[in-house]
């Protein structure tokens, strides 16, 4: 029994947030990469979004060099000249990425990583997909 209490409470000690990289193709603005963001993070994970500016579904592998927006981001979350990337300006931990779902993971996982695991991450993630 003292070797099982001993275990337990040694646990917190050996184990540590799983870094994750979160990506979708239906826009960094959509309620539910927000919704999963927001349920990792209440979990104890180190997550970082980084996904499309626009809602991107359907463009498959498609992938191009992030452009400044000529418009305004889905939901009007940032306003037409913003640049390529960006974030949240109250959580740098979300970010966009004006291009395809491929290019924004690729900033997340080459480019954010670095900024906030120190490395890769542990794991990158896409989805829930709206429909």
């Amino acid at each position: 029994m003292h070797f099982f209490s001993l275990s337990f409470a040694l646990l917190p000690l050996t184990s540590r947030a799983t870094n994750v990289v979160l990506s979708n193709d239906d826009g960094w603005a959509e309620i539910n990469i927000r919704t999963f963001y927001n349920t990792l993070t209440a979990a104890g994970d180190s997550v970082v979004l980084s996904a499309p500016a626009e809602n991107e579904s359907g463009t498959g592998s498609s992938d191009a060099p992030a452009t400044p927006l000529t418009e305004p981001c889905e939901y009007n979350s940032c306003p037409t000249g913003s640049p390529a990337e960006g974030n949240n300006a109250s959580n740098t931990r979300l970010n966009y990425v004006n291009s395809y779902p491929v290019t924004s993971m690729r900033y997340g996982i080459q480019t954010l990583s670095p900024k906030f695991f120190g490395g890769a991450p542990d794991i990158a993630v896409s989805g829930f997909n709206v429909g």
